[in-house]
């Protein structure tokens, strides 16, 4: 007869089950790409001293999506 798994086995083996379960995971959003990085770090280049607040970096962030977007249309419309 195998030896009878102590109380704190079986708490253990519990866990391991409960954590298991795809379940139970929290769901990732997912990732949103933004230029906020790079935006601060030419912002620290041009003015060490000033900061961004995220309304303004939300902005900045709307601005170069745009413009990468009027250029990428710029860009189809030349190529044909």
């Amino acid at each position: 007869m195998p030896p009878k798994p102590s109380a704190k086995g079986a708490k253990k083996a519990a866990k391991t089950q409960k954590a298991g379960r795809t379940g139970d995971k929290k769901r990732r959003s997912k990732r949103k790409e933004s230029y906020s990085v790079y935006i601060y770090r030419v912002l620290k280049q041009v003015h060490p001293d000033t900061g961004v607040s995220s309304k303004a970096m939300s902005i900045m962030n709307s601005f170069v999506n745009d413009v990468f977007e009027r250029i990428a249309v710029e860009a189809s419309r030349l190529a044909q």
